[in-house]
């Protein structure tokens, strides 16, 4: 009897050992690892080479014409924050030619957002070459 009931204590302190394990393990696979101040900085001079950073003067000019005056200053949003965008501000502005404050745009690239926040056109196009491999299916 003693003998019996060793055996079962035994196991089931080992089916509590497994499952104690299992999720031990399991919890850290979907951890993401935390980003470093150098992927920070990899990723931005990412985002600089498609969306320099330059006044919202400087680019209404090279887009338009010389920016109107008497216009009031709220005549852009960005639709990150919510907030004008005003034409003394740092902003980024992507191949849609939409506009964002320079630290919103780049907060939300760095969330992992790869589109535009309002059209949600790609920054980045990949190349549409098509390659010379085989890719067999067994």
């Amino acid at each position: 009897m003693v003998v019996v009931l060793a055996l079962g204590l035994g196991i089931v302190s080992v089916i509590i050992i497994c499952l104690l394990l299992t999720i031990i393990l399991n919890r850290g696979i979907g951890r993401q690892p935390i980003p470093t101040q150098k992927t920070h900085i990899e990723r931005l001079r990412k985002l600089d080479a498609v969306s320099p950073t330059r006044t919202l003067e400087q680019w209404w000019i090279n887009v338009k014409k010389p920016v109107p005056q008497g216009d009031d200053d709220s005549q852009f949003v960005c639709v990150v924050c919510l907030e004008p965008v005003l034409q003394c501000q740092e902003i980024r502005d992507l191949k849609c030619l939409h506009v964002f404050h320079k630290e919103c745009l780049e907060r939300w690239y760095l969330g992992d957002h790869f589109n535009c926040p309002l059209c949600h056109r790609a920054y980045f196009t990949q190349d549409s070459q098509p390659r010379n491999e085989f890719v067999w299916m067994v």
